[in-house]
């Protein structure tokens, strides 16, 4: 069970919704699940295909009040909220990377967790039964830094082999983290997928399946408590394709608390409760005192930086992230109020929106807090709500329509990382009632940015010395938005040194056998709207590698000259639908002179013309075309992609405008005497 923690206050709210589960009588899991003398499973054509097969993947939650006993402090609470996970899994291991991957298991022990009844064995292909040693059984404190965990070895695997385990871990419950997710499809085909959650019964709950999942069973025959099941027989291994929602596909339900019966609260975690608790710890603060501190500190740093004689909003703002990014660490502050995080030059997740938010506010700039999920893990939805689709915090300027990721230092005002962006999020739009500003909640797509914003282009003066036996270039890239952000950022930490090898491996993209010289670059530095203003790197090129000789002729692989290109094959029927990272474009002009009494003799391979239209525009394309002057060619070849979603019915158009460049890379021209 994944179960996402935010601090929240839980407040009375009577909203209605609709959801998913259904009612019924719900499949039981088989309490004889261990077998006195279990036997190898027998496997279909299908299942001997994949690396593993979970034969049964199991997973029982249970919520009940009672006590609890803390093993580290050995201190006992009574009457409190107590969870129960039982898990049951067994496993066929159909090759050596099977054997390897599932010779350990690891239990996180975190939140005080206890674990009981550990059973585990393997069935080798002989028939032997294998049990577990309890030596094998190891506590780790810090296990890679993720915490506490047990781990056990399993002894006797073999390709052909099962493992079978069994355990259950009790904790603490917690009413303030009670919404969670539940992933059914993992790499692996499953047999048996078992899913149950027993409440107690004043306890109802909502769920919502994703990604083409059966609703859970909402157990009609359950007396004196609630019980809610999701029982599968044959689950598909899930099978990623490239420029997919990735994860974000995988089948999964989503699970909430909704109602506490006979205690008049419901609605838990509903985007109107989020919206209060964010903007609470935002703006607001219960300690006066503290308040007055906070406002004392911001106001000196205003004076101290001169923000409040800018007369230009936008320079504000972007002078106000720039002096946090630049002068401010990231870490742990252990402060809710900021003026202490500002003094010491530190700042934490938590308490960054409070900076930002506080300045903005005194300095009267208009902003609204937006919070959202990776796009790519899920799909925020606006109809089923939970707090499990608000993981980031960002700002957005509505004079602006704009962006800010307050504490990526990586990216500026105006750009945001891509996978919170082109999707759904929540919005806290201000209101004014009697000079009392509060919050409501509004969902609305986070706009990401176009190919006029994130391109790469390069520019290239190519000539060949007097036996055409070098190639000769000055490459010049122009990087901007998305696109610049995998080199700028590097750029104001890294030394001399570092910087001439990063620069130097992007500019032989030219050719391998490149050999790089006189490098220059233009707008390294973190500072102001870095939208308007590429990042620029350039420099000259010398390679033998991109001509060959052909008897009278010569051979120049110009289309290399660009770098790689994706090349995208699928032998099979599309599954998804594409989704790229972020809206992209790229402008290449080659600029060749011509060598004096040759021609080129095959320059119509030059014209290229690929897209891909939305309503009536095109909405992504490649075209490549040239033209002749005296003895100078000049190539442009742009390429653009402004769709983020495209239905799968539209993948060979995309996958034609995607591969155009690879064919691009592929040409050759041909040179003769003239």
């Amino acid at each position: 069970m994944r179960v996402k923690l935010i601090n929240a206050v839980i407040l009375l709210s009577f909203c209605t919704q609709s959801f998913g589960q259904k009612e019924g009588k719900a499949e039981p899991f088989d309490s004889d699940f261990w077998k006195e003398k279990p036997v190898l499973s027998k496997l279909s054509d299908d299942e001997i295909q994949s690396n593993a097969v979970y034969i049964a993947d199991v997973n029982v939650c249970s919520y009940d009040y009672g006590s609890f006993v803390d093993p580290k402090t050995g201190s006992s609470y009574d009457d409190i909220l107590i969870e129960e996970n039982f898990y049951y899994k067994r496993i066929r291991l159909n090759n050596n990377n099977a054997v390897e991957a599932f010779n350990k298991v690891y239990i996180s022990m975190s939140n005080a967790r206890q674990i009981i009844n550990l059973k585990a064995r393997a069935i080798t292909i002989s028939g032997e039964i294998i049990e577990f040693d309890d030596s094998n059984k190891k506590e780790v404190e810090n296990y890679e830094n993720y915490g506490p965990f047990t781990i056990f070895a399993l002894e006797g695997i073999e390709v052909g082999s099962e493992i079978e385990y069994t355990y259950t871990i009790k904790e603490p419950g917690n009413f303030n983290d009670f919404y969670f997710d539940i992933r059914v499809q993992e790499e692996l085909p499953k047999r048996l997928f078992h899913y149950e959650l027993v409440v107690p019964e004043n306890f109802v709950l909502k769920t919502k399946s994703y990604n083409g999942l059966n609703e859970m069973i909402a157990d009609t025959s359950a007396n004196d408590f609630n019980r809610y099941v999701l029982h599968l027989y044959d689950v598909a291994a899930f099978k990623n394709e490239d420029y997919s929602k990735g994860e974000a596909l995988i089948q999964r339900a989503e699970i909430k608390l909704f109602e506490l019966q006979n205690q008049n609260k419901r609605n838990f975690f509903s985007y109107n409760k989020a919206t209060t608790a964010f903007s609470k710890r935002i703006y607001e603060g219960n300690s006066e005192k503290d308040v007055k501190k906070e406002t004392k500190e911001i106001k000196r740093l205003i004076k101290q930086e001169k923000w409040d004689q800018i007369s230009d909003e936008k320079e504000q703002i972007v002078e106000i992230e720039h002096y946090i990014k630049a002068n401010l660490k990231r870490g742990r502050t252990g402060h809710y109020y900021i003026h202490e995080p500002i003094k010491q030059k530190i700042y934490s997740e938590q308490n960054a929106m409070r900076i930002y938010a506080r300045i903005f506010d005194m300095l009267s700039i208009d902003h609204q807090v937006v919070i959202t999920c990776n796009r790519f893990e899920k799909q925020f939805d606006e109809d089923f709500e939970t707090y499990s689709f608000l993981e980031a915090s960002l700002f957005y300027f509505p004079n602006y329509n704009e962006y800010m990721a307050p504490t990526n230092e990586f990216m500026r005002f105006g750009l945001i990382p891509s996978v919170y962006a082109y999707h759904k999020g929540l919005f806290l739009k201000p209101i004014k009632v009697g000079g009392i500003r509060s919050f409501y909640p509004e969902i609305r797509e986070i706009v990401g940015t176009n190919s006029d914003v994130n391109y790469d282009n390069i520019i290239l003066d190519i000539e060949f010395d007097e036996d055409f036996e070098k190639v000769k270039a000055h490459v010049k890239h122009e990087a901007n938005g998305y696109s610049a952000v995998y080199t700028r950022p590097y750029m104001t930490v890294a030394t001399e040194e570092q910087k001439e090898e990063i620069l130097k491996a992007n500019l032989k993209s030219f050719a391998d056998d490149a050999e790089i010289t006189n490098i220059t670059t233009k707008n390294e530095e973190m500072e102001g709207y870095m939208l308007s203003k590429p990042y620029i790197y350039e420099g000259d090129a010398e390679s033998s590698a991109l001509i060959e000789q052909a008897g009278k002729k010569y051979l120049f692989k110009m289309g290399l000259v660009i770098g790689a290109q994706v090349e995208m094959y699928q032998d099979t029927a599309r599954q998804f639908d594409v989704e790229n990272t972020y809206n992209h474009g790229y402008k290449r002009v080659l600029n060749i002179k011509i060598p004096e009494g040759y021609k080129i003799t095959n320059l119509s391979d030059l014209n290229m013309e690929y897209s891909s239209s939305k309503d009536g525009k095109n909405t992504m394309e490649f075209i490549s075309k040239y033209e002749i002057k005296g003895n100078s060619l000049m190539v442009t070849c742009n390429e653009y992609y402004d769709e983020i979603s495209v239905p799968k019915e539209r993948y060979e158009e995309f996958r034609n405008v995607i591969n155009a460049a690879a064919d691009f890379n592929k040409i050759t021209l041909v040179f003769e005497e003239d």
